[in-house]
């Protein structure tokens, strides 16, 4: 199976137990999927109690930061050990490019997301957004690596991998790495060691090729591995053993009942 590690159930369109049986039925299992504000966590924590092979995460998005108070952290908390089958703080990080949140706003907001998935020990999974710099400086300093850290839809060059890596990342690749002009990404996912690689399809986001431009669903996360695979010169079957070890790794859950 390939785990997608990044989708948001509650943002697609179509039912979501078909969304999840589609995906198992294509190979694609489990599907963690994202909070980003805090009734999407709630909804994500839902879906994961529901559906077989689905595990959520709680977090608000930096987008939606600009007026996120004390008390809606404590409720966030209060999300986040309601279920088991939550996984992981987040998405939580920076987004320079939309001018949604104030920079500031934004930066205290991850500084309290990471000190949640400390706190509660749980995963961490990252938004970062034309700001790389500013993101590795607050997850330094705020000590993130002493969780797991999720480098969501990666989009740095060599540099930052090798920082990632440095500080042992996780970095978690997406529909663009399909894309016919993605050459960069492509050559940088080859580099990434193979005990840190994830991949997502952040669906309905960010739909792979050939369905670039369409609502995306979990079961393209396939597509994603067999670029990452091709990339890398190994069998599928070998990048499916891999990305199911590191996503328990990251998440800290077990597959196949193993």
């Amino acid at each position: 199976m390939i785990p997608d590690s990044h989708a948001h159930l509650d943002l697609i369109e179509d039912d979501p137990g078909e969304v999840v049986d589609a995906a198992r039925r294509a190979g694609v299992s489990p599907v963690i999927t994202i909070g980003i504000t805090l009734d999407s966590s709630i909804e994500a924590v839902r879906a994961a109690e529901r559906y077989e092979g689905v595990y959520a995460t709680a977090g608000v998005h930096p987008n939606d930061t600009s007026s996120l108070s004390a008390e809606e952290m404590d409720r966030l908390e209060e999300i986040a050990l309601s279920s088991e089958k939550v996984v992981a703080i987040g998405e939580t990080g920076l987004d320079y490019y939309r001018d949604r949140s104030p920079a500031a706003r934004q930066a205290l907001a991850l500084r309290e997301h990471v000190r949640l998935a400390r706190r509660l020990g749980k995963a961490l999974v990252i938004h970062d957004r034309q700001a790389h710099q500013d993101v590795m400086d607050i997850l330094l300093e705020e000590k993130a690596g002493e969780v797991p850290v999720i480098m969501h839809c990666f989009s740095g060059g060599e540099d930052l991998l090798g920082e990632c890596v440095r500080r042992g990342y996780f970095v978690s690749f997406a529909g663009p790495l399909t894309f016919r002009r993605s050459e960069d990404a492509r050559r940088v996912a080859a580099l990434a060691p193979a005990d840190k690689l994830l991949v997502e399809t952040d669906a309905p986001f960010l739909s792979p090729e050939p369905y670039r431009g369409k609502p995306n669903v979990p079961e393209r996360a396939r597509l994603v591995a067999d670029t990452l695979a091709r990339v890398r010169s190994i069998p599928i079957e070998e990048m499916e053993s891999i990305l199911e070890s590191n996503t328990e790794t990251a998440f800290g859950i077990r597959l196949h009942g193993g």
